[in-house]
């Protein structure tokens, strides 16, 4: 029997836009572990980080809000962070005036890879600005390396849209990234 005021399936809205945490975290540990490892080379950074991940989104994940975005944004939102703070506890703490000719041979490769931060800074600006559907797309296929059919299946879709939706947020992405000083070709 049907509860009444719940839709066909028994869930409703907010159920489908927030599901139990239990399972928020079931459909997510997996893919989140290996694309963290893809980012550290360490299984055991992984899980440091995934742990960490999680904690954070169980102790904010009522206050989650569906209608500013999905939840698969907002895991990736926080791990992107949470990779941030991982790098930067990294960096190694030295006395710079005993590496003055180390750091004045490698300063080519230190504006490149301030130029590729400047450029990454720049892609998430532009994905944040995307519409919810056309940001949830790229996020799907590129950071959870799901396929078009997985992608179509999540947004009630055809896999033939979801293409299409990526064809075109790829190339408002190029147009963007080519009005800027930032050779991406590079």
């Amino acid at each position: 029997m049907m509860q009444r005021g719940c839709p066909p399936g028994g869930q409703t809205a907010t159920e489908k836009a927030r599901p139990p945490f239990e399972r928020f975290y079931e459909d997510n540990y997996f893919r989140l572990i290996r694309y963290l490892y893809g980012k550290t080379g360490s299984i055991q950074d992984a899980e440091d980080i995934a742990g960490d991940v999680f904690i954070y989104c169980y102790q904010n994940y009522e206050s989650f809000d569906p209608e500013k975005g999905s939840l698969t944004t907002w895991l990736y939102l926080v791990t992107n962070s949470r990779l941030k703070n991982f790098f930067r506890g990294k960096r190694p703490q030295t006395d710079f005036s005993e590496f003055e000719e180390w750091l004045f041979s490698v300063e080519p490769d230190m504006d490149r890879a301030v130029y590729l931060e400047q450029l990454r800074s720049f892609i998430a600006e532009q994905l944040d600005a995307l519409p919810e559907r056309q940001r949830r797309v790229v996020v799907l296929r590129y950071f959870q390396e799901l396929s078009f059919e997985e992608i179509a299946r999540q947004l009630d879709t055809t896999p033939g849209n979801v293409r299409t939706i990526l064809s075109r947020t790829l190339s408002r992405l190029e147009e963007a990234l080519t009005a800027t000083k930032y050779d991406w070709r590079n």
